[in-house]
């Protein structure tokens, strides 16, 4: 049975100019705060910044992070001497590795939209990367097209280190897609913009759904949207 979770049931936090709504945070049980993930995924968020605030400089380490922008315009800087503008659409992703800080802010006066994914890579120890893809999805309409992937048979998009991919796909209202998911890997389905059935489960704009132990995903448009399908393993 589908899973449906309303953004509104969602948790997370507030900062200055900052609101993060958490599909999934997985975090070290003696630094608090919500312990669940999906797979290798540790944390999937929601996060809305205003225009004109963001993310100082701050460091990561040992984690593949994917971020898709829904709306507005998002600027990063990091210590690999890497810069990125990136707008609707776009996808950027790091390696982390040994070790990188980086910043992220709204470029703009309007608010910026975006899901950042944290994914457990295969592999430490690795040297820190930064990539950004612009418009992965090149303008198709009405198929899955790979935002991000480290599997062999999903390949293109921003490489990742982990066997997991991360799919897009524009759909004109009436369209449907499909999506086979293998015996050993799970799904997780995000409408970014519109409103989609998934399996049957109506899924309204920013609500996720877990189709749980499904051989295949059946995506239908009840109006033109942008939907996220992470296909990951168990």
């Amino acid at each position: 049975m589908t899973r449906v979770v309303s953004l509104d049931d969602l948790g997370g936090y507030q900062m200055p100019g900052i609101d993060i709504r958490d599909h999934f945070r997985k975090v070290p049980e003696n630094f608090g705060g919500p312990n669940y993930g999906l797979g290798p995924l540790r944390t999937l968020a929601d996060t809305t910044i205003d225009g004109r605030m963001g993310f100082p400089m701050h460091a990561h380490a040992e984690m593949e992070i994917v971020t898709y922008v829904c709306e507005g315009e998002l600027v990063h800087d990091d210590t690999l001497g890497e810069s990125g503008r990136l707008g609707p659409g776009d996808v950027q992703a790091m390696t982390t590795g040994t070790g990188l800080r980086h910043s992220e802010a709204n470029g703009g006066d309007a608010p910026v939209r975006l899901y950042q994914i944290w994914i457990e890579p295969d592999v430490n120890g690795l040297q820190p990367r930064y990539v950004d893809v612009k418009q992965p999805k090149g303008g198709v309409r009405g198929s899955l097209c790979v935002l991000a992937s480290g599997m062999d048979d999903h390949p293109g998009g921003a490489r990742i280190n982990v066997n997991a991919a991360i799919l897009g796909a524009d759909l004109d209202r009436g369209a449907t897609i499909n999506h086979a998911v293998a015996p050993d890997r799970q799904a997780y389905v995000l409408a970014a913009h519109g409103r989609v059935t998934v399996n049957g489960a109506e899924l309204r704009e920013r609500q996720g759904a877990e189709p749980g132990d499904v051989e295949a995903l059946t995506i239908e448009a009840l109006e033109d949207s942008d939907i996220l399908v992470l296909d990951l393993p168990r």
